[in-house]
């Protein structure tokens, strides 16, 4: 391996020096260090042999360089020494997720294909980008989701959203499950799961392990471009909470069956805020989704079973089961949704001893309402908070609420 700098051949040893540096002094671009040594062959009227010159910028900043005689530079890091601009890099990690292989089409119009891995290790995460004929492993389904892998021979770039990226060179290898590593030094997958319950509108992507509680049909649509496209909702839950799950076109077909109480795995997630402020997941193509098969949950354990006092209620999220005393009559009245839906709304404040809050019931929660008087005691199961238009918290329903009336 060698780089190019104003004309000059600089060395293996120099490129080694290069990187301790670059791992070193984060501070630095490989322009910068290049130029330093550059310059202090230039200020010697070029004496100084280029490993020579390296060695006394590395000392100058500060960075420790093994003598001649001991190996420069070990290869192997960590994913929080990887700096942007360094070459040959082998890194050993757990691979989180494997997402499907994309093809697009090169300038000289041939088709290319890429694909994405997200990798881990006690330090941090890192995507790994295969390209063309280094994808075979994913294609053929030889790299898996939990494999430890060392990546050899791989260069750092910035990806487009100025995140840190592994790419493989030409002699870049991929080893599955190399001999003499101890698994339990690499995190799990599962260490990368999100609570339904915690997720906000500020999140932008999110792993979670749900139970399936209700399975839509599959809904067929015309897109602008007059071709066909399907969807598909689940309603997803855990100890939390609760969340709608969107599968678009080929992600429904590979979804494939699925029924009420089967553990999905999904990694990689878009959360997304729909108009009236629910979020829900949508499975895209960098989405992976995995059915953890023999592992079903009865549905009656695994939602709105977290009770909470009104104090209790921090932040948004749900279900929750609040046992609570009618506050205010409900004034009930029909809205108009952004989707020109006509629903009708109930709003009223419910106390327990601790504090007093909102409630906001939609449709047939609302119709329920009517019947409520002031003094009434109720208990409300599967009701979610959620900041109002005051940005004050709020209890909501969706369509699992119910409402009991209490003795």
């Amino acid at each position: 391996m060698t780089a190019n700098k104003g004309g000059r051949l600089f060395k293996m040893d120099l490129e080694q020096v290069v990187q301790r540096v670059l791992v070193t002094r984060r501070d630095l671009t490989r322009e910068e260090v290049l130029k330093r040594i550059y310059d202090k062959k230039r200020s010697a009227e070029d004496y100084l042999l280029d490993d020579v010159a390296a060695r006394i910028v590395a000392a100058e900043l500060g960075v420790e360089v093994a003598s001649q005689e001991e190996e420069l530079f070990n290869s192997e890091i960590t994913i929080n020494s990887i700096v942007s601009g360094l070459n040959n890099v082998t890194l050993t990690a757990r691979v989180i997720t494997v997402s499907p292989v994309q093809a697009f089409f090169k300038r000289d119009l041939t088709e290319g294909k890429v694909a994405r891995l997200l990798l881990a290790d006690k330090t941090g995460t890192l995507r790994l980008v295969l390209w063309n004929d280094k994808i075979g492993l994913v294609e053929k389904g030889e790299v898996k989701q939990g494999n430890i892998v060392r990546v050899s021979h791989g260069y750092v770039r910035e990806g487009l959203d100025g995140k840190l990226e592994l790419h493989m060179g030409q002699k870049g290898n991929v080893e599955i499950q190399p001999s003499g590593v101890v698994e339990s030094d690499y995190p799990q997958v599962d260490s990368f799961l999100e609570k339904i319950g915690g997720l906000t509108q500020k999140s932008r992507n999110a792993n979670v392990l749900g139970v399936v509680h209700d399975v839509y049909s599959v809904s067929e649509f015309k897109r602008k471009d007059g071709t066909n496209g399907k969807v598909r909702r689940l309603r997803l839950s855990d100890e939390t909470g609760e969340i709608f799950t969107v599968f678009w076109n080929g992600r429904v077909d590979e979804l494939g069956e699925v029924q009420q109480g089967m553990q999905l795995r999904i990694m990689n997630a878009k959360v997304r805020t729909q108009p009236d402020g629910r979020i829900e997941l949508h499975v895209e193509n960098a989405t992976q989704v995995e059915k953890l098969l023999g592992q079903t949950i009865p549905q009656t354990l695994t939602v709105g079973e977290v009770t909470r006092k009104i104090a209790e209620l921090k932040e948004e999220g749900g279900p929750f089961t609040v046992e609570a005393t009618v506050a205010s009559a409900p004034e009930v009245r029909e809205v108009t949704t952004f989707q020109q839906e006509k629903v009708l709304l109930a709003s009223f404040d419910v106390e327990d001893d601790t504090d007093r809050i909102r409630v906001t019931l939609w449709r047939k929660q609302a119709e329920q309402a009517r019947t409520l008087q002031a003094g009434t005691r109720i208990k409300l199961a599967n009701i979610y908070a959620k900041k109002g238009f005051s940005n004050l918290l709020e209890l909501t329903s969706r369509n699992p609420t119910t409402i009991e009336t209490l003795s």
